[in-house]
């Protein structure tokens, strides 16, 4: 099994109409989330969010703007890294090219999701934090990935407390 490098990066990718593009993960950890990975296999994180855009949706990145990011103690499939348990996270907003052409070894369900839709999204992922949903039913039809709960809010995307922030962030160690 692979070493964790300790970084990652996400790519957020809307629309003209302001949807998000974003999938189930088909692999851990469970949830709704746009494109990401580990920055290690590449060099950098704009040449990751590259290559994690072609990898896992078929789609050209024609540009990148950095958004968010910092440090995060979330798992991943990875053996823990250097620094333990945990990635520092590069956010980008992105414009793509090409035909949608997604990844079914990691993704499924792929889709443009509306900002009410994911709202209603990220309200799910507060009800698991809250343990008012189980690990089978998120599992089964998930809400955001955990760790994606704060960039999305960090770009106000989605609308959560920070109470509730932190309760999800639990469910990221």
């Amino acid at each position: 099994m692979k070493t964790c490098d300790n970084t990652s990066v996400g790519i957020i990718i809307t629309d003209d109409q302001g949807r998000y593009l974003m999938f189930d993960r088909a692999t851990f950890p469970p949830g709704t989330a746009p494109a990401a990975g580990h920055i290690d296999d590449y060099g950098t994180a704009e040449d990751a969010g590259r290559a994690e855009v072609e990898e896992e949706l078929g789609l050209t990145v024609t540009g990148l703007t950095h958004v968010t990011g910092c440090w995060r103690d979330n798992r991943c499939r990875r053996l823990p890294g250097a620094h333990g348990t945990g990635h520092d996270w590069t956010i980008y907003q992105a414009t793509v090219a090409g035909d949608l052409a997604p990844s079914a070894r990691e993704t499924k369900n792929v889709r443009w999701i509306a900002s009410a839709a994911l709202q209603e999204l990220a309200d799910r992922t507060v009800a698991y934090a809250q343990g008012r949903i189980t690990d089978a039913e998120f599992e089964a039809a998930p809400g955001i990935e955990p760790v994606w709960m704060q960039w999305l809010a960090d770009i106000a995307a989605v609308h959560v407390s920070l109470d509730d922030l932190l309760r999800v962030d639990q469910l990221t160690r």
